[in-house]
């Protein structure tokens, strides 16, 4: 009876064997295992350093590359938060260029990690240190010729440095700039200040609170010196069927200096020598010069360029036009009503001066009509392409009533 109740016990285990052999088969081939590596790269955590007290630096960018065992069904929804790669410092002591190992764990099963690199990263470990530092604004670039730039203004004053203690040591100030190239206004902004060592080298890893400078740098005119716009004097007329369309100037504003009394009795512009348009039919530029007052003189340059653009006027004409009837049976007749069309026309004004009314030529199709009453909507043929039919008076088709000669 031992001896069956054995052999009974070895039957269920190799039945249970068995069973989990084929059981598996059956999964793999159904779900096959993959192996490869993970195609994001996986930001490398930092834990373990109290955020109040100490500073970690020098490896924010690290990333580790992980190769994983899991089920093809898993890696179709394997996400990168299903990854977590990290470093642990809470018994790492502080110092420079530490090497410390990473740890990379799976947070989806049945997932298993293979391989990941790097094994380890190099980093420093410091205490949190500030304190308080000037704000020196740099002015970037002169104004504008005629202006210049006052000291700025600038609040606050003074900005706290924060990070890895010997970072902080070698902090000076926090510098900004601003720009005033060409500047004829006031220029002021909200601007970051960067920490600088004393030989103005930017210093990596150390935050400045506040983050943002509000900064005025005033921009004031020299008081014998004044900016004036150009205006640019027109004499005679274009040639018949032109007009002036656009005028500009370069440059459109001119700095002169000279005595304070004239400046100040100025208008606000300048006028250019006469530019004469007499008989001209095309676009045109001319470099004319400046009507300066006495006591007054344009720095870089007396002379301005001026351009000059034309175009053709428009024009309208209504000429009435008799329709030649083409296509009508032999045997028959056609009236039309009404007898005769008028156009209204508008194009060029030369080319609508110059129209000769008999190259207007007006078509009325009867081909292939039966007789009857039809509508019938002319064939016009215009002489010159820029003319345009703007309507047809009174109607823009012909009644056409076909029928037979000596038809009663």
């Amino acid at each position: 009876m031992g001896n069956r109740l054995g052999q009974n016990l070895s039957l269920i285990i190799l039945s249970l064997v068995l069973a989990f052999f084929f059981w598996a088969v059956a999964t793999e081939t159904g779900d096959p295992t993959e192996e490869r590596a993970y195609a994001t790269a996986i930001p490398i955590e930092i834990l373990g350093v109290s955020q109040d007290r100490m500073a970690a630096y020098g490896a924010e960018n690290a990333k580790a590359r992980v190769v994983l065992r899991a089920p093809r069904s898993l890696w179709e929804i394997l996400q990168p938060e299903d990854i977590h790669a990290y470093v642990n410092l809470s018994s790492t002591e502080p110092g420079k260029n530490i090497v410390v190992p990473v740890t990379v764990d799976v947070l989806r099963g049945p997932a298993q990690i293979v391989e990941y690199s790097p094994d380890n990263i190099t980093l420093s470990l410091e205490a949190l240190a500030e304190k308080d530092v000037p704000v020196l604004v740099v002015v970037d670039g002169t104004p504008a010729l005629g202006f210049v730039a006052r000291p700025p203004t600038y609040v606050p004053q003074t900005v706290t440095v924060r990070g890895p203690e010997s970072l902080v040591a070698e902090v000076i100030r926090a510098q900004l700039r601003i720009p005033v190239k060409e500047q004829r206004q006031n220029v002021t902004g909200d601007l970051q200040a960067q920490p600088v060592d004393q030989a103005g080298n930017l210093i990596n890893y150390v935050e400045v609170i506040p983050k943002s400078v509000s900064v005025s740098v005033p921009i004031e005119q020299l008081g014998n010196i004044r900016d004036m716009a150009v205006r640019v004097i027109l004499l005679d007329e274009p040639a018949d069927g032109y007009r002036v369309s656009r005028v500009t100037v370069d440059p459109p504003i001119v700095t002169v200096i000279g005595r304070q009394d004239v400046l100040q009795n100025m208008t606000g512009f300048l006028e250019t020598d006469p530019v004469s348009l007499s008989a001209a039919n095309a676009s045109f530029t001319a470099t004319v010069g400046l009507q300066m007052p006495e006591g007054l003189s344009v720095l870089l340059t007396p002379e301005v360029l001026v351009e000059v653009t034309l175009e053709m006027q428009e024009s309208k004409l209504t000429v009435p036009v008799d329709p030649q009837v083409v296509g009508l049976a032999l045997g028959y007749d056609v009236e039309l009503q009404p007898n005769r069309l008028r156009l209204v026309l508008s194009g060029p004004y030369e080319i609508i001066k110059q129209l000769n009314i008999d190259d207007i030529q007006m078509f009325v199709d009867l081909t292939e009509l039966t007789p009857g009453r039809h509508t019938i909507t002319p064939t016009i043929l215009l002489p010159d392409p820029l003319i345009r039919i703007e309507s047809i008076l009174p109607q823009p088709t012909f009644s056409a009533m076909i029928r037979r000669e000596f038809e009663p």
